[in-house]
């Protein structure tokens, strides 16, 4: 009770630092149990209302909804992963200022074979939108392999590599009407791990590192990007969540900034 009370100011203070990077995590809708056939998911919603100043009396007023949704269904031999993501912000929704609308989100559908294996394999499609950076559309696909390094009862480790198709579709952000478009396939790796340090907190991470050769500027397009997140118990169904992500581009499609993070916080629902 005392880490609780210490854990949940610092959870909404957190929260004030909300950005618009997301970044997948994979391992968040997958269940420890040893079940097999069976349906689970995770659920979680914020909602924020504030106001920041843009001249002496000109506050701009900002709504921002952020959803997650998960859903797994584990089979005898395989699991099955839909993973989602919304976000949508309002600005001057209630003046007379131009009304600005951003919204950001992805599903990703994922399917890793004979689960159980050390040694499993992964196919996966992935569907995402970045209005607020310029990020018209991306789509990508492929399959890969995943191992694992570690699994004891409180934790694991596991590292995946593979290769995928990745469309970009960006909006030049000082040309209106500009887009730049990418079909790029790319080499794709991640090292992820879940660690349980009792029955009412526990913590999952991930880090990505992609990479594509483009033949426009005849150079190599890198990504990495990294998820962190910490949840905390409050019965057996309801938590509190705080999340770190961020993502480096070294040559983003258009002018746009290269490193973007976010702090999120909120209320998860398990069912």
């Amino acid at each position: 009770m005392r880490f609780l009370l210490i854990l949940i100011p610092f959870v909404f203070i957190v929260g004030c630092f909300e950005a618009d990077a997301q970044i997948l995590n994979i391992e968040r809708a997958r269940a420890d149990r040893d079940s097999v056939n069976f349906l689970t998911g995770k659920a979680g919603f914020n909602f924020s209302l504030f106001n920041r100043n843009a001249g002496k009396a000109n506050p701009n007023n900002y709504l921002q909804l952020n959803f997650t949704g998960d859903v797994a269904y584990i089979s005898g031999k395989h699991s099955y992963l839909l993973l989602n993501y919304f976000n949508y912000m309002l600005v001057n929704y209630n003046s007379e200022e131009r009304t600005t609308v951003a919204s950001t989100g992805y599903s990703h559908f994922r399917v890793n074979f004979l689960k159980a294996n050390k040694l499993s394999y992964e196919a996966f499609a992935q569907v995402q939108a970045d209005k607020a950076r310029g990020l018209d559309l991306r789509t990508l696909a492929g399959a890969g392999l995943r191992y694992r390094l570690l699994r004891t009862e409180n934790a694991n480790l596991f590292a995946g590599s593979g290769l995928m198709h990745e469309h970009e579709t960006w909006e030049e952000p000082e040309l209106e009407g500009v887009n730049q478009t990418a079909d790029l396939i790319k080499w794709t790796n991640y090292i992820s791990t879940k660690v349980k340090f009792n029955d009412y907190v526990g913590t999952e991470a991930i880090v990505y590192y992609q990479t594509g050769y483009d033949k426009t500027i005849e150079n190599f397009r890198n990504r990495v990007s990294g998820d962190v997140a910490l949840q905390v118990k409050l019965n057996g169904r309801l938590s509190f969540r705080t999340t770190f992500n961020c993502t480096f581009e070294d040559r983003p499609l258009v002018p746009v900034t290269k490193f973007v993070y976010a702090v999120t916080n909120g209320i998860q629902v398990e069912f």
